[in-house]
């Protein structure tokens, strides 16, 4: 008996809390919990003006106020094309690291090892792209002969497709409140982004299908909507948003008239990241030449916003709730002169304008933002060179399992008999490539050399990573620490309870033994 009572302890634990409970811990997680993975801030922090700020690490500058949560690893390219990487959060600020200035082309890489590395990824070819843009391949725009076209003519008006996951958004000045249930203020916006296309002879699809409440389910819910317009065969999808914040940080005059900037925000967490996110700073990039300033930026956020449904797909963020949303709706309709401009060329032939930037990969239908130059798919190509690797492996490893080892045996004997010769000689057909080993083993020396002499220099990229790993799983661990007890509050009676149930059970055991 004595040996059973640690067993007997541990089931009466586990079952009295269980039946104590009653249903599974995490189910009944509260509500918070399950907002801590939001991509936006909570509406009590919207009214209390809790903004997350996005500031240079060196100086302190301000890069972006918003709305919407900032993590580790979230990139954000400035008005002014300069890129950034959040390398920190601590509270609602976020620090963020200067990287490089971005040109047509958001990778700048080349030569023969960058293209293996894309069409092993089944990656965009910055190079390819640049060189079609009409640059030199490293992003920056080549001189145009006098001779050459300045007026690209007009493409056939295509289909463009709009929707609105949070439809409940809305502009405090005009609807009186940010939030409407039902078809807030941003469904006007849209409205108004409509009309300028169709004013251009687009054809639109505007599904205003409502997918409240505004929660995180509410991309799963317009992903059913964004499923149904890929259907028709849209151009591009636009999910059509607001962001939170301070009215100053989206007002912008252009020309005389003052109105609200347009935020591009791409999806950190779907397949067509790279693509999508090349697409957007193609729009970004042909905004500067239609209307210089009108696109704030270009945030690679956390999230996915379903753009991993086509590479074509773009959320648009169109000021934020402090702003009138007039000052919203005449934005929108300048930037659908630059998505008609990007997709279809100029409105009016003949009409003098500096050229667009050529359409990237991300583009061009049926690609998928995978097409290498000459028109090759190359995730189709990787997938046929893996596909046809594993079936030689799968064969070997099938004739192998099958076939007795004596008859294998006696298919390879002829085979390595005839190649012992060759085996024998060893070192005199190894004689002839001999010297280019010795300058081969006498260079990788030196360079070993050199990187050892190099030292910290040469390890600082991985710590840089590993720094950023450990920040990252630091910050989490301090959010669950934060909030351990809180979770455990709900529990923590009832365990006492059980704890003191059992040790009378088993005081009463140990009794019963001793009478016996």
């Amino acid at each position: 008996m004595k040996k059973k009572l640690p067993l007997l302890l541990l089931v009466a634990l586990l079952l009295t809390l269980f039946a104590a409970h009653g249903v599974h811990p995490v189910l009944s997680l509260p509500p918070s919990f399950l907002d801590l993975e939001s991509e936006e801030i909570s509406r009590e922090d919207l009214l209390q003006e809790r903004y997350y700020r996005m500031v240079d690490e060196k100086d302190g500058r301000v890069i972006l106020v918003t709305g919407r949560r900032i993590y580790p690893g979230d990139e954000y390219i400035t008005a002014d094309n300069r890129l950034y990487r959040v390398v920190g959060v601590r509270g609602y600020e976020a620090r963020a690291r200067f990287l490089r200035e971005v040109g047509a082309v958001y990778e700048e890489r080349e030569g023969i090892l960058a293209f293996v590395q894309q069409l092993l990824a089944g990656r965009v070819a910055p190079a390819a792209a640049g060189k079609k843009a009409g640059g030199d391949g490293k992003g920056k725009a080549r001189q145009k002969a006098p001779e050459e076209d300045l007026d690209p003519k007009s493409a056939p008006k295509g289909l463009i497709g709009v929707y609105h996951t949070h439809n409940a958004e809305s502009y405090v000045p005009t609807d009186g409140t940010d939030s409407i249930n039902g078809k807030g203020g941003i469904h006007k916006v849209g409205d108004s982004f409509v009309a300028a296309l169709q004013e251009k002879k687009v054809k639109i699809l505007h599904d205003e299908t409502l997918h409240l409440p505004h929660d995180r389910g509410a991309y799963r819910r317009s992903r059913v909507t964004a499923e149904k317009l890929l259907q028709k065969g849209p151009d591009v999808i636009i999910d059509i948003h607001r962001d939170a914040g301070p009215a100053s940080s989206y007002a912008v005059k252009i020309g005389d008239e003052w109105l609200t900037q347009v935020q591009l925000v791409v999806g950190r967490q779907n397949p067509n990241m790279q693509t999508v996110r090349q697409f957007a700073l193609d729009l970004k990039n042909t905004a500067d030449k239609i209307y210089p300033n009108l696109v704030k930026g270009i945030f690679m956020a956390r999230g996915n916003y379903n753009q991993d449904l086509t590479p074509t797909s773009i959320l648009i963020e169109v000021g934020t709730h402090l702003n009138s949303r007039e000052a919203a709706q005449d934005g929108a309709a300048l930037f659908a002169d630059v998505i008609s401009y990007y997709f279809y060329g100029p409105e009016e032939e003949g009409k003098q304008a500096a050229p667009a930037p050529a359409r990237s990969p991300a583009a061009r239908p049926g690609t998928g933002g995978t097409a290498a130059p000459g028109g090759i798919n190359r995730v189709a190509v990787r997938n046929a060179f893996w596909m046809l690797s594993l079936t030689a492996v799968l064969a070997v490893a099938f004739y192998l399992v099958n076939t007795p080892l004596a008859v294998v045996r006696e298919k390879i004997t002829p085979w390595l008999a005839g190649i012992a010769p060759y085996t024998e000689k060893g070192d005199a057909y190894l004689d002839t490539a001999g010297e280019y080993i010795r300058k081969g083993a006498v260079a990788l020396a030196a360079f070993t050399q050199a990187a050892v002499r190099r030292g910290d220099e040469a390890l600082e990229p991985v710590a840089e990573s590993i720094a950023l790993a450990a920040r990252v799983l630091w910050e989490k661990t301090v959010v669950v620490l934060d909030s351990g007890d809180k979770y455990l509050a709900s529990f923590r009676k009832r365990v006492e309870e059980a704890v003191a149930t059992v040790i009378a059970k088993i005081r009463r055991l140990l009794e019963r033994e001793k009478l016996h």
